[in-house]
Order: C-alpha cells, then sequence, then structure tokens
C-alpha cells in the first residue's frame, strides 16, 4: 500500500511540475503540495487537479495550513526520488563454478527479465580474508574454511540488484541452497546439482544486504538512474 501511495504523490507532483507556473511555485518545495498530501492520506486532493484556476482550492489559506502541518520530508519528493526511497538493494554474486561454466548471462537475463535493475557489477578474485568477511555469519559452522577457500578461488561476478521486493524475491529466483530441494525454474533447480557448487549466493534480508553491499562496493562504484522500462515494470492504471 505504501509503495502505491508513493507513486501516487510521484505522479501528482510530475503533473503539477508539468507546467511553467506550477514550476515556479513549487521552485523550493519541489511539488509539495499535491506530493506531501498523497503521501499522508493517500488520496490525490480536489485542489491537484485545478492548480491555476480561478476560484480553486488553492485560493484559499485552508490548503495551506493543512500541507504545512504535514511532515517537512514529504517537501521533498520528486518522481525519482519517490521511487528510489521504496526500492530495495540487494548484493548477488556468481560463484567460481557459475563463472567457469560461462552462466554469467544465464543468471543476468533471468534477474532482467524479471524486471530488476542493475546498479553496480565487477569482476574480481577474492582473498581467503576477503572470503572469510564475507561468511562471517558462519564462522563458527564446520564448513566456513571450505565455503572460504572456495568462494576465493576464482573470479566471481558481484552485483548490486534494485528493485521493489528484490531482496525477498531474489532469493526465490534463486532457489533452495541445496539445488536438490530447488524448484524447476529457479537458477540452482535448473542449473545446479550439489550444495557445494550452487553456482550463487544472495542476500536473505535487509540487515545482510547492507552489510555485503558495503563489503563488496564502495558507494561511488554504485549507480542511480531511472530505467525507461520503469514505467511498463511499476505503473499503475
Amino acid at each position: 500500500m505504501s509503495s502505491q501511495i508513493c507513486r501516487s504523490a510521484s505522479r501528482a507532483a510530475t503533473s503539477l511540475l508539468s507546467s511553467s507556473k506550477n514550476t515556479r511555485f513549487f521552485s523550493e518545495g519541489r511539488a509539495i503540495g499535491a506530493a506531501t498530501v498523497v503521501y499522508a492520506s493517500g488520496k490525490v486532493p480536489l485542489y491537484a487537479s485545478n492548480f491555476g484556476k480561478s476560484g480553486s482550492a488553492f485560493a484559499s489559506k485552508n490548503w495551506l495550513t493543512r500541507l504545512l502541518a504535514l511532515p517537512a520530508a514529504a517537501f521533498m519528493l520528486q518522481d525519482q526520488e519517490v521511487l528510489a526511497a521504496e526500492m530495495e538493494r540487494t548484493f548477488i554474486a556468481i560463484k567460481p563454478d557459475g563463472v567457469q561454466r560461462g552462466l554469467i548471462s544465464e543468471i543476468i537475463s533471468r534477474f532482467e527479465r524479471k524486471g530488476f535493475k542493475l546498479v553496480g557489477i565487477k569482476i574480481m578474485v577474492p582473498s581467503k580474508g576477503f572470503a572469510q568477511k564475507h561468511y562471517h555469519a558462519l564462522k563458527e559452522r564446520p564448513f566456513f574454511n571450505g565455503l572460504s577457500n572456495f568462494l576465493s578461488s576464482g573470479p566471481v561476478i558481484a552485483m548490486v540488484w534494485e528493485g521493489e521486493g528484490v531482496i525477498r524475491y531474489g532469493r526465490k529466483l534463486i532457489g533452495a541452497t541445496d539445488p536438490q530441494n530447488s524448484e524447476p525454474g529457479t537458477i540452482r533447480g535448473d542449473l545446479a546439482v550439489v550444495v557445494g557448487r550452487n553456482i550463487i549466493h544472495g542476500s536473505d534480508g535487509p540487515e545482510t544486504a547492507k552489510d555485503e553491499i558495503s563489503l563488496w562496493f564502495k558507494p561511488e562504484e554504485l549507480v542511480s538512474y531511472t530505467n525507461n522500462a520503469e514505467k511498463w515494470i511499476y505503473g499503475q492504471n
């Protein structure tokens, strides 16, 4: 529901900003009227469509009183900012076995076809120490050393993907840790056989994603941009 409200706010703000008169009025507040009220109530107010008309609700002092009582943060909503605020980011890595088997394009295409957006990618051979940092939550497990050795055994494709629900759904695309328990149609279910060579890693939650992204990528290595397909992926009728 929150994502629907924010996208409604975004569309209302964009509509208001489309006219030169409106742009001047909102030059400081960035479409504060429609964006703020929609953000708070989930409804596009009557005056959002009547702005600029004589006798409209914007001419009354009433709207300003209500507007100023709303959270100041909502005043800064813009089309791209609203969408970005609702987008999650997750860390996805194609492990050395996936790279050596030539599965890079196959794996990337599955995330792209779903509608997720690639915002960071690099190829590297992690050191064992780096691999141990990546698997630090498993350091008490008997297989910790083997996992670290394997991750550092060859090139890894490190990626950051962005999208609504990308953390949870990214895990669904990947499949269960053991390929034998992965459903057909998932990456592991279709492309892997044994758990020790399950070709891909994906963050399992928001905190893990944040930690893994910061470990593998510097902030300047991640790109924020608007994909032209987003209106066809996230648009509403």
